[in-house]
């Protein structure tokens, strides 16, 4: 590769990324190098007014433009993202195309080339940093660390490649962090801003060294959050909060002040794209860790009508109720954040789990993405590593194991429907089918997440950032980790256990329906069967206090859970349940028939672990009593819950009182997670007809937030058909 030309044209990931080969340095060598060059080299904007620096758009980032619409910096041909590492970036490709004409085939080998080079294996992964160390510790301090762990006597080849690609990412970090100081020096000499030297003295004193105050703390956080492809953060007002009150209370900070800094972060989480930080729930010694900054946090979410950041709220048994009602009042704005946890729940699972976690580190719950389980700064959780679609098992069960879609043997053959006698047999082919696919989604994603051992980007940030990794000398994707577990999705729950409601009714209970007629009907996807339709309509549904119903969701989800929990990752912990489903529920309902619940072929499943949406007419609390009734404390991985409520009980105090009460009731119930969209049907359908004067109306997608106008129109639907429940 012809070094001298990436460097005419910029590309100084690339550059490093082929010194490396060019050199002869083994895997993951290049990966250092490249980061190096790339944080040696990239431009650092400083703008005026600001109290955050480095500014977006970072050098990679398709960033959320002001009408709502997403555009991509142009940024270099190799860069990065979170989940993936370094990867092609077909837009940047496309721009240097344009800018030099007379190099496009170099850039065009330059991309095929890359893309060889650059396997990714497994699921999803997103993260959470250890910035208890970045705020208390400091850079330095954990580069020393490495630097240490370099000269350990008897270290294997691997161990040694590893650091010493450690160590040039490191380097490529402290480039990047002098050139940022040299830059807002340079600008205040050029403005002489009040503003920007204030930013350029705090920046000084953040990041390499323990944060003494409150700025400097979150400075040092915001670069941290950066460098990763602005991802997740963790426990923002458990790191910060002491500096946050220690800073109120000398009179160096203001709550104005500190309000605009956060306002900006919670823009800059909004453009680039980042994803989630946590606020309350218990500290590591045990109390209830909400604080001032917590509540500044919760008003930021109020005065931001924003999708992003993803707030979690973990709220515990001892959380102030006050807090509490300050979070729904905030949810009136129509951004769905904060959503609420049930941290005490959380806690308890993840020790039963079996996962090695000590009691303190398992109040450090953090989420990641969307609301993926993990142990900020200390875990490396795969999220989503995968999905497994209970809907298509039905179908399965109802196929003697043959997918009618495609034609293929997909599951064990377990007898056709028409054989069973009775309920139990059909019972027993559905759990078949269930066990079936848990095995084979274990067994492909074992060998996936394998290979992530020595090939692939090691996510050398990762690594640095995450306690134990360089002490362990094993990267992130390889083990490194204090707490490794990977969190898989269940998709259609509400479908099947409305589907085995209508079976178990009207097949084998009342035999009012013979097991033919039933599979004719869904061949015909229902088309001249509308009074069968009707009838499998009336039979009782999840999500309205039916106990028999339930008790057939909790049995069927106990039985696949277990199983699920039974297998092991290869770089340690378990395979943890979860539904996360943000968008996808539309994808997996294509990839499935029509099912015995009504649902037409093709159509979007249930969009979390509540009711099939508009099926739940019992009130919201029949819809929590039979989302307790699951056992979703084996469903640590989060089972998130959607609910929608009228607009006008958000305006009301008393309202926002007997809020607080349904939601403690369903936690103490067992409940673990409820996200709360507060918009009428009516402002979604004019949405539909009007798009370009709705552009901020915000729904919760299952575990985040997200633009109306930006969904799928079938994605609408669903979303719309949602019910819209008082109190």
């Amino acid at each position: 590769m012809n070094i001298g030309l990436l460097e005419q044209l910029g590309e100084w990931t690339a550059v490093g990324f082929y010194e490396a080969i060019e050199q002869g340095l083994p895997w993951p060598r290049n990966y250092g190098l490249a980061y190096r060059r790339l944080y040696e080299h990239m431009d650092v904007e400083v703008q005026p007014d600001r109290y955050l620096a480095p500014c977006e758009p970072f050098h990679h980032a398709a960033t959320m433009a002001s009408n709502g619409l997403w555009t991509a910096s142009s940024g270099m041909v190799l860069d990065f993202d979170h989940n993936r590492g370094l990867r092609v970036n077909r837009f940047a490709l496309q721009h240097k195309r344009e800018s030099f004409p007379q190099h496009v085939g170099f850039l065009d080998d330059l991309a095929a080339d890359l893309e060889q080079r650059l396997p990714h294996y497994g699921g999803y992964t997103h993260n959470n940093p250890d910035i208890r160390r970045v705020v208390q510790d400091g850079f330095l301090a954990m580069q020393q660390e490495l630097d240490e762990q370099v000269v350990v006597p008897d270290l294997s080849a691997g161990e040694r490649d590893l650091l010493l690609a450690l160590q040039d990412y490191a380097q490529g970090v402290r480039a990047l962090y002098d050139r940022t100081c040299r830059a807002l020096q340079q600008a205040v000499a050029v403005s002489g801003s009040v503003r920007l030297r204030c930013l350029a003295d705090a920046f000084d004193a953040a990041f390499l060294r323990p944060a003494n105050n409150f700025y400097a703390g979150l400075l040092a956080v915001h670069f941290a959050w950066l460098l990763d492809g602005c991802d997740s953060i963790g426990r923002i007002d458990q790191v910060l909060g002491d500096l946050y009150e220690q800073d109120l209370a000398s009179g160096v900070l203001t709550e104005a002040v500190a309000g605009g800094m956060l306002d900006e972060w919670w823009r800059s989480f909004e453009t680039m794209n980042g994803w989630n930080l946590q606020i309350g729930g218990r500290t590591p010694d045990g109390r209830d860790g909400c604080n001032v900054l917590t509540r500044a946090c919760i008003h930021a979410c109020e005065r931001n009508r924003l999708r992003r950041p993803n707030v979690a709220f973990r709220i515990t048994r001892d959380t102030p109720r006050d807090f509490l009602v300050a979070a729904l009042r905030s949810l009136r704005n129509g951004s769905g954040r904060p959503a609420l946890y049930n941290d005490d729940l959380y806690i308890r699972s993840l020790l039963e789990m079996d996962l090695g976690l000590t009691e303190a580190d398992a109040r450090e719950i953090g989420f990641g993405g969307c609301t993926e389980t993990m142990i900020a700064g200390l875990s490396n959780v795969g999220s989503l590593e995968g999905s497994i679609n209970l809907a298509k098992c039905l179908e399965l069960a109802l196929h003697d194991g043959l997918d009618p879609i495609s034609g293929r043997q997909v599951g064990p053959k377990t007898g056709p429907f028409t054989t069973f006698p009775d309920f139990d047999a059909f019972h027993e082919a559905l759990r078949r089918q269930v066990e079936h696919a848990t095995r084979e989604f274990a067994r492909e994603s074992c060998d996936q997440l394998q290979q992530r051992f020595t090939s692939g980007d090691p996510k050398l940030y990762r690594t640095f950032f995450t306690r134990d990794c360089v002490r362990n000398r094993r990267s992130f994707e390889a083990g490194g980790a204090r707490y490794n577990w990977a969190v898989v999705s269940y998709q259609g729950i509400a479908n099947l256990i409305d589907s085995m409601a209508a079976i178990r009714r009207l097949v084998f209970e009342q035999r009012t329906l013979s097991a033919e007629c039933l599979m004719a009907a869904l061949r015909a996807d229902f088309n001249g069967h509308e009074v069968l339709l009707q009838r499998l309509w009336a039979v009782p549904k999840f999500g309205n206090d039916v106990d028999w119903v339930d008790r057939l969701g909790h049995d069927l989800l106990e039985h696949a859970w277990r199983e699920l929990l039974s297998h092991r990752t290869p770089r340690g912990g378990r395979f943890l349940p979860s539904c996360i489903l943000f968008n996808t529920y539309l994808d997996a309902g294509r990839q499935v028939g029509a099912t015995p619940d009504g649902r037409k072929a093709f159509t979007a499943l249930v969009d979390s672990v509540g009711a099939v949406p508009g099926r739940d007419v019992n009130g919201p609390t029949a819809l929590l009593q039979s989302v307790a009734r699951l056992p979703l404390n084996l469903a640590v991985g989060t089972p998130v819950l959607n609910l929608r409520f009228q607009k006008t009980l958000f305006q009301q105090d008393e309202a926002l009182d007997r809020l607080c009460d349904l939601v403690g009731t369903y936690f103490r119930l067992g409940g673990m997670q409820v996200q709360v969209s507060v918009l009428s049907a009516d402002a979604m359908r004019a949405a539909q007809q009007q798009p370009e004067n709705y552009r901020d109306l915000i729904v919760r997608i299952g575990g985040y937030s997200e633009y109306f106008v930006r969904l799928d129109k079938d994605l609408q639907g669903a979303v719309i058909e949602r019910t819209e429940h008082a109190v």
